[in-house]
C-alpha cells in the first residue's frame, strides 16, 4: 500500500507528517517551516496544511456518518388513544335505582396504549450496512487519489521553483558577465578603438539582458507563490529561501512491471474497485428495501364502559404488512443498477487509461534521460562554455568582432537555458511516472 493510502486510512493529520521522514524543512508534527525545505518535506507539509486536503478528509467522515446511520435500528413506535367519548346522550350506565343516569363525556372511556416495532426479517439493515461500509472504503481510496494528485502538484511546483531559481541565476550571471564586456568596450570606445555604433549596439544588448533578469525574477516569484499556496501558506515569504534539490529515487523503466504495479497500487484503480463493490451492495440493498416490512405490535386496553360487557383490562397483539402492489422501490433499484453499470465501465476504462499513462510516462522519462545525456555526457555544456570564454578573450584582444562575441554569448545562454529545461523536464517526467504507477 502506498504512503498516501496509508496516510488516508489513518485519517489523522499528524500521521501524515510522521509517516514521512522530516529533515530541516518541516517538523515531525507538520509545524513551521525552517531554513531549508526538501521536496518530500514540502509534500508532507502540504498533506497536513493544504485546505483542499483537509476538506477531502472530511469527506471520509461524511461516509462514516452514513455508515453509522445504516447500522441504527429503527425506533419502536409508542401509541396511545382514548375512545368512547360520549357525545350527546350516552347509554345509561345504571338503571337499577329508577331513573337512568346519563353519562358525561369522559365517563365511559376506553384507553389503548400500544408499542410496535418493525421486524427486519429481510436483513435490510445488514444490506444497508454492507453498502455503507463499501462506501467508506471507496471514499478513502478516492481521498487517497486526491492526496496523490496534491503530492504530484507540490512536487511539480517544487521542481518549477528550482528551475526558476536556476534560470534567474543564469540570467544574472550573464548580465554581470556582459556588464564586464560593456565596461571593456566603453574603455575601447573612449580610446577610439571601437565605433560608436558598435558600442551603442552593445549597450542595447545589455538592456536585453537586464530585462531577462527582471522576467526571471518575476517567474521565480510566481513559482514560489504557487508552491506556497499548495502548502497552505498565506504568503510565499513563509517559504524558506533554500530548497533542497535531492535526488529522485530510481525506477526500473520496464513498462509491463510498472503497469502491473499501477493496477495494484494506484488509489484511483482501487477506488474504482470499491465503487463497483459499493454499487453491487447498494443494488442488493435497494432490492431488499422493496420487500414489505413486517410490523409487530402489542397493546393494552383499559375500559371504563363495563356496562357493555367490556373487560376492564385486556391485551392484544397485532401484525401489519404493507401490500406491495404499486411501490416496488423501482426508482432506487434502477438508479443502483445504473451505478453498477457505470462502475463496471469505469473499471474497464481505467484498465486502458492506466496502461497508456504508464507507457507514456516511461517514454517521457526515456526521452528526457536521453536529452540530458547529450548535455552532461556529450559535453555540450563544456563546449558552449569554452566557445564563450574564447570569444570574450578574443574580443578583449581585438581579434574578433562584436557580432561574433554576441553570437558566442547567445549560444552559451541558449545552451544553458535548454539544459535547465531538459534537467527539470527530466525531474518532472520522473514525478509523473511516480504518479502514474501509484508510487506516491
Amino acid at each position: 500500500m502506498t504512503l498516501v493510502v496509508a496516510l488516508v486510512f489513518a485519517v489523522v493529520g499528524v500521521a501524515v507528517a510522521s509517516a514521512a521522514t522530516p529533515t530541516s524543512g518541516a517538523s515531525a508534527a507538520g509545524g513551521a517551516l525552517t531554513s531549508s525545505l526538501s521536496m518530500e518535506d514540502a509534500v508532507a507539509f502540504a498533506l497536513v496544511h493544504n485546505r483542499d486536503v483537509i476538506a477531502a478528509r472530511l469527506g471520509i467522515r461524511e461516509a462514516q456518518i452514513a455508515e453509522i446511520a445504516a447500522e441504527i435500528y429503527p425506533n419502536p413506535v409508542l401509541s396511545y388513544s382514548v375512545g368512547n367519548l360520549v357525545v350527546g346522550h350516552g347509554n345509561p350506565r345504571n338503571v337499577s335505582q329508577g331513573a337512568p343516569v346519563r353519562p358525561g363525556v369522559f365517563e365511559q372511556t376506553v384507553h389503548n396504549v400500544g408499542i410496535s416495532e418493525i421486524v427486519d426479517i429481510w436483513s435490510k439493515r445488514g444490506a444497508r450496512l454492507r453498502a455503507a461500509q463499501r462506501g467508506v472504503e471507496m471514499r478513502r481510496f478516492e481521498v487517497a487519489d486526491f492526496l496523490g494528485a496534491i503530492a504530484r502538484e507540490v512536487r511539480s511546483a517544487f521542481i518549477e521553483v528550482g528551475r526558476a531559481q536556476g534560470m534567474r541565476q543564469l540570467r544574472r550571471d550573464m548580465r554581470d558577465r556582459y556588464g564586464e564586456t560593456i565596461r571593456l568596450s566603453r574603455a575601447r570606445y573612449a580610446a577610439g578603438e571601437t565605433s560608436e555604433a558598435e558600442f551603442r549596439k552593445l549597450e542595447l544588448e545589455g538592456l536585453k539582458y537586464e530585462s531577462e533578469v527582471v522576467s526571471a525574477d518575476a517567474a521565480l516569484d510566481l513559482a514560489r507563490k504557487k508552491l506556497a499556496a499548495l502548502l497552505g501558506l498565506t504568503s510565499d515569504a513563509e517559504l524558506p529561501l533554500a530548497l533542497t534539490d535531492e535526488v529522485l529515487p530510481e525506477m526500473d523503466l520496464a513498462p509491463e512491471p510498472l503497469i502491473a504495479r499501477a493496477m495494484k497500487s494506484r488509489p484511483d484503480v482501487r477506488a474504482a474497485d470499491r465503487a463497483h463493490a459499493f454499487a453491487e451492495a447498494s443494488l442488493g440493498s435497494a432490492r431488499r428495501e422493496a420487500l414489505p416490512d413486517l410490523t409487530v405490535g402489542v397493546s393494552y386496553t383499559h375500559s371504563e364502559f363495563l356496562a357493555s360487557g367490556d373487560n376492564a383490562d385486556a391485551l392484544s397483539v397485532g401484525l401489519a404488512l404493507p401490500l406491495p402492489l404499486f411501490d416496488h422501490n423501482q426508482a432506487n433499484v434502477g438508479r443502483a443498477d445504473w451505478e453498477l453499470h457505470r462502475a463496471s465501465n469505469e473499471m474497464a476504462r481505467l484498465d486502458v487509461v492506466v496502461s497508456h499513462e504508464v507507457s507514456d510516462a516511461v517514454r517521457r522519462v526515456e526521452r528526457a534521460q536521453a536529452l540530458l545525456g547529450l548535455f552532461e555526457a556529450g559535453g555540450m555544456l563544456d563546449r558552449a562554455d569554452r566557445a564563450r570564454h574564447v570569444a570574450e578573450i578574443s574580443y578583449q584582444a581585438g581579434t574578433i568582432s562584436l557580432l561574433e562575441l554576441l553570437e558566442a554569448q547567445r549560444t552559451f545562454l541558449e545552451t544553458q537555458a535548454q539544459y535547465l529545461r531538459v534537467k527539470y523536464d527530466y525531474r518532472q517526467s520522473r514525478v509523473d511516472l511516480r504518479r502514474a504507477t501509484g508510487s506516491d
